[in-house]
Parts: C-alpha cells; structure tokens; sequence
C-alpha cells in the first residue's frame, strides 16, 4: 500500500544525490561567496529548494504514515541530526550511498592514512605525530604565515587545516586576530542550527574466537528505541544517561578479509550511542587516563548499557569478551581532535548548508579550510572537501584532475 511513496521517496533521494547536489557543490567551488549566494537563493533558488528543507518535511509530501518515516530516516545517525532537525540532502546522499551496498578498506582503517602519508611524503612533505598545533601565526598584513607546535614556529606559505571550522577559527587562530578577521563566522557558528547538537560515545570490544565458531555479520546494525527517532531523541535529551535514543553496532574483523590472517582467533566489535557533552563538560580538562571517579563511574554505567545492547542483539558473545574500552565526547577531543566532542563537524541542517561564507577559502589570506565542515561529514565528505580546497588553493588543479579522468 506504500509502493508509490517508497517509488517516490527514491525518485526525489537520486535526484537529489546525483543531479541538485553535485550543482550545488559545483557552485560553492567555482564562485566567489556573494556570487554563490545569489545563485543558490535567488537564480536556481527552485532547483535548489530542497537543501532548506528537512527530511520531515520531505517526507511527509510523500506519506503520512509515522512508521515509514521512521524506516526511511533510519539512517539519521549517519550524520547526527533527527529528521525534524537534519536537512534531507544529507538524508539523500547516505540512502543513495548505500543502495549498492559498502566498501571497507582490505587491511583496516590505517591503510587510509599508511596511503595518504606515502603520497605527502612522496611530493616531498613530512607528517608529525604527538605534535598538535598550539596556534596559527598571523603576520602584520593579517596573512596566514605558519603554526606554533609545541612551542616551535613552522613558517610557510599557505596553511590548511582539516580541524574543522569551529576549532580553526574560534582555537586556533589568535584570540587578538578573531573579531577582526573572522568575526562573522563565528558569530555565525553560534547559531543552534549550525554549531553541531549531537557527539557520541563509543565502546571497543576485543572478542575472543579462538574455537572459530562465531560468524559475526558484514552488515552494520541501527538499533531504535522505536521509529519516533524525534520523540526518542527529545527524551534522550531529558535524561542523557538512561535513555539511549539508538546504538550502532559493527563488526570491522568480520569486513576484513585480512583479518583472520593478521589475529587469529580474534573479533573486533564497535559500539555506539549518543553523548550529551554538557554530562562530560566538566571532566574535559582533567588529565587522560586520570580523571575524576565520578567520570570513570559514569563510565562503567554507559559501559554495562552499551554490553547489555550488544549481547542482547549477539548472545554468542556473552562468554566470549575479552576486552572493553570506553570513550566519551571529552574523549573524542582528546583522540580526534574534535570540538565538544562532534565527530561529525557542524550540523547537518538546512542552515548549515545556507552558510555561504563556509568554504575552503576563509577571510584569512593564505588560510584554507578542508575535510568535513567545507561540504559534510563522512569519508566521501572529507575527500570532496580535500579536492575543493585544493581548487580554492590551485585552480589549475580542477583542469588537472580533468584530464586523467579523460
């Protein structure tokens, strides 16, 4: 009875994630902030409508039924923002991402980086590690000139920084420099609709398998409290602690094909939830490993929540755990260098995707942003925000790239 809506739904998602979207981006790489502006809301302001607009109230011109709704906003976690709140672009780009299924790098996450660092060293580069930048050098023509590590300057020419906005611009550059060159931009990422509304926290699971009986999934699971993720997110707010709106369950060993070779008889689970910051807040400047036992018993409770979700969904395992860790959003900013611990950057909201100013070029000569917060989060996010800020930086680079694909 649903046939038509569900057609619908995927006619407006693929219209959306292969037509209005690479326009959009297009637009936002090739003119200049006043240009892009006029362009998304005023001259294509028709075409482009649907990035004001949220997955609700996408939705609900396609049907009324609650349950449906629920079924194809499922994915909300993805990018951290309820339907009611989340802009249905981003909706549309992970329900199309998915449909021909996932990718998983042969070997694990850190062949992502082992290949990005061979590249920058190729080309002549070098890659620090325990070497986080203090602050961004400004020089008397108000230019980008170098960063302070660990009390050392480092000149160049330009400076790029994947941090994401709020960090770059209201940590990084110097508090002497902030109201005068990027004033607006802060002030603009106070809004409630574009500063982030949600973290996570996470637990890691060691599993042991040394029978080699377990046959862990590929798949990732969402679990809901129920299909209302508005509702279950609302009461999740009321009582950050007890009332998990939805966990997210993988199993990375079992996406692997190199896994079992590397550790055998080993499994690795991933667990994760939402994290109010305001309940971690306190804790943030407490030393790691060392905090509060107020912190590590708020800890070991999300922990027994977490396990209870995870075996109750896989009961194999419940004699097969071996080791637990836990991170909160305080630890995300440690680890990620995140700020409030939002693993996903600004929100994905109609506003956010209405801030035209949020470009890799920022209003500080020889300062570009790239990763997640120039377009949005996830890998396919950071990687388009990387080659628009190699635009910003060289346009040569476009024509570059142009020709190899040819």
């Amino acid at each position: 009875e649903e046939a038509a809506a569900i057609d619908k739904y995927f006619s407006i998602v693929h219209k959306t994630a292969e037509f209005l979207f690479p326009i959009f981006l297009a637009l936002k790489m090739l003119l200049p902030e006043t240009a892009f502006k006029f362009c998304t809301e005023w001259l294509f302001d028709r075409q482009l409508g649907i990035f004001k607009q949220t997955t609700n109230q996408v939705l609900e011109t396609i049907t009324n039924n609650r349950k449906l709704m629920g079924v194809l906003s499922y994915h909300y976690g993805d990018y951290g923002e309820v339907p009611n709140r989340g802009a249905f672009v981003m909706n549309a780009l992970i329900a199309n991402h998915y449909r021909g299924g996932a990718y998983y790098p042969v070997g694990g996450p850190l062949k992502i980086s082992e290949s990005i660092v061979r590249l920058i060293e190729k080309c002549g580069g070098k890659v620090l590690v325990r070497s986080a930048v203090d602050s961004i050098l400004i020089d008397d023509r108000n230019r980008a000139c170098g960063v302070v590590v660990n009390g050392r300057e480092i000149l160049a020419k330009s400076i790029v920084s994947s941090v994401g906005a709020p960090a770059t611009l209201t940590k990084l550059v110097p508090e002497s420099h902030r109201r005068t060159l990027v004033g607006r931009q802060i002030d603009a990422m106070k809004h409630p609709d574009v500063s982030s509304n949600v973290s996570l926290m996470t637990m890691f699971v060691g599993i042991n398998d040394a029978d080699g009986t377990l046959d862990l999934p590929k798949r990732n699971d969402w679990i809901h409290a129920s299909w209302d993720h508005d509702g279950n997110m609302a009461e999740h707010r009321k009582d950050c602690g007890n009332k998990m709106p939805a966990f997210f369950i993988s199993f990375s060993s079992a996406k692997d094909p190199t896994y079992a070779s590397r550790h055998p008889g080993k499994h690795v689970a991933l667990v994760i939830g939402p994290c109010c910051y305001d309940d971690v807040e306190r804790f943030k400047d407490d030393r790691v490993k060392h905090r509060s036992d107020e912190y590590a018993a708020m800890k070991d409770k999300w922990r027994e929540v977490f396990m209870g979700v995870l075996l109750d969904r896989y009961p194999e395992l419940r004699d097969k755990v071996d080791f637990v860790d836990f991170g909160t959003a305080v630890t995300n900013d440690y680890y990620l260098g995140t700020h409030r611990g939002a693993v996903y950057g600004l929100a994905h909201t109609p506003k956010r995707f209405g801030q035209h100013w949020l470009r890799a070029k920022t209003p500080i000569k020889q300062l570009y942003l790239t990763g997640q917060d120039v377009v949005c989060c996830g890998i396919f996010g950071a990687l388009t925000g990387g080659y628009m800020c190699a635009y910003a930086m060289s346009p040569r680079s476009l024509f570059h790239t142009l020709s190899l694909w040819i």
